[in-house]
């Protein structure tokens, strides 16, 4: 993940290195976009008709950083977007934590939470602008681990779960997201359209001008947690769109890879410190333990069937691996009822086993024949009542169940292989070779049919909303 770069592992060999590629992405190239020097620009009018609220990378902000100082990707949207259009639009970019658990410069806040606080400070901006400024509209940019952000906030607003209402968004753009969907168009849930709708309420004049896109699809999908990955955004599919370069992880990460998105979500949970390694490896342990107890859980309730021994039957609904990258998420709480059930199940287990041996052992000839030996030779007896026990724990698990549990355990075993086998093929580790270049190369790649690149695009494109607004006559200077 920036996500940001997506998916936190940490570096070791040369093949758990790919996996720090594919885990680090955002450590390793936070900060590779140059900085342009900081500018205020004038934002125009109050109220103008496009305000451009943009989210960075990891690295790239801070809790108290200037909201008009032009630095990071982002600039390379808004700088040419003011220079376009004027002071019909106004521009800010949301400061927050940007951070990676103390990987990065800057806060040292798990990559989960600087996600939830940058939510919190975009949702707020949002309403503050669209209360006060009742013609205006949004437009919203996020980079990496500033586009799970965006794009989450989006979801939001296109299935009318926040105070924003979606006529009141002109455009989003997306580059390099965690929440991408396996396979997505550029316009994600519309796969034909190759340009964007126009702002609601206007005649779309001016965006219907700017060029088609021309990208293909990428067959990846988003590092970051499963329930976050967007197949489209309600109301507002169709003023979405989703810049994403091949072979980018953040973005583009192979779909048969569970176990990836897992170290992704565990990583992202974590806070480290250099300066302070037990409290590092402290909060790497909770984050492992909160996942191992959410999947025992599910597993123990969903996939184990019986309540004894000899009935024990294993059917997993979905692969270990899955279940691990669900339970590795840090907003799947830790059901406490569901865990006591699991607890029962396997108490229950136990004490039929119990039960069972018990019946076995304490037949009246077992104990007459036990008791007359341990009389005159005790060392004997306990000898005799550790054949008795043997032959009643064998009682436990019939042949039959043993070589039937052997078969479902191999099947375990085996879906686990085939739902990572993107990971286990090298053809996929040699196309990733260069993701961290890949990760910075939305100013480079062309995406349009005038070869223009995704940062291009996306600042021609908000120009030509504003335009499309202003002429409309939909904003008021108030």
């Amino acid at each position: 993940m920036d996500t940001d770069r997506t998916t936190r592992g940490r570096r070791r060999d040369a093949s758990s290195g790919r996996l720090v590629v594919a885990g680090c992405v955002a450590v390793l190239t936070a900060g590779a976009v140059a900085a342009v020097p900081g500018t205020v620009a004038s934002a125009g009018a109050d109220c103008p008709a496009l305000y451009a609220l943009g989210v960075q990378g990891t690295g790239e902000s801070s809790p108290d950083a200037a909201p008009t100082t032009d630095t990071g990707m982002l600039s390379t949207v808004f700088r040419p977007l003011l220079a376009n259009a004027g002071d019909i639009v106004a521009r800010e970019y949301i400061p927050y934590e940007a951070s990676f658990g103390g990987a990065t410069s800057g806060g040292s806040a798990p990559y989960a939470q600087s996600v939830a606080g940058g939510l919190d400070r975009l949702r707020d901006r949002a309403r503050e602008i669209t209360q006060r400024c009742s013609s205006t509209r949004l437009a919203l940019v996020g980079y990496s681990q500033g586009a799970n952000v965006v794009s989450m906030f989006a979801q939001d607003i296109g299935s009318g779960g926040t105070g924003v209402p979606a006529d009141r968004v002109a455009a989003v753009a997306l580059f390099a997201d965690p929440t991408r969907n396996p396979g997505a168009s550029v316009f994600p849930g519309a796969p034909d359209k190759q340009r964007p709708d126009p702002a609601p309420g206007t005649s779309g004049g001016a965006v219907a001008a700017i060029p088609v896109v021309t990208q293909s699809p990428v067959a990846g999908g988003g590092i970051g947690p499963q329930r976050d990955l967007a197949a489209n955004f309600g109301s507002l599919t169709g003023r979405v769109a989703t810049f994403c370069v091949p072979a980018d992880l953040a973005c583009d990460a192979p779909d048969n890879a569970p176990v990836l998105r897992a170290v992704a979500n565990i990583a992202g949970q974590s806070e480290l410190s250099g300066g302070d390694p037990v409290a590092s490896l402290s909060s790497i342990a909770q984050a492992l333990a909160f996942t191992a107890i959410k999947t025992a859980t599910a597993v123990v309730n969903e996939d184990i069937q019986g309540q004894s021994l000899s009935e024990l039957s294993i059917t997993p609904k979905k692969s270990l691996s899955r279940r691990i990258a669900e339970a590795s998420d840090p907003r799947t709480p830790v059901d406490v009822n569901a865990a006591v059930r699991a607890l029962m199940k396997v108490g229950t287990i136990g004490l039929n086993a119990v039960v069972t041996v018990a019946r076995t052992m304490l037949t009246p000839s077992n104990i007459a024949e036990l008791t007359a030996v341990g009389l005159s030779d005790p060392a004997v007896a306990l000898a005799l009542f550790g054949q008795k026990l043997a032959g009643a724990v064998v009682q436990l698990v019939p042949p039959a169940t043993s070589n039937r549990l052997v078969q479902q355990a191999f099947q375990v075993v085996t879906d686990n292989v085939t739902d990572n086998s993107d990971l286990l093929n090298t053809a996929t580790w040699v196309r990733y070779w260069d993701t961290i270049q890949r990760h910075t190369a939305y100013g480079s790649t062309p995406v349009a049919a005038n070869g223009e690149t995704a940062v291009q695009y996306v600042a021609d494109w908000f120009a030509a909303a504003a335009k499309d607004i202003a002429g409309a006559g939909q904003a008021v200077g108030k």
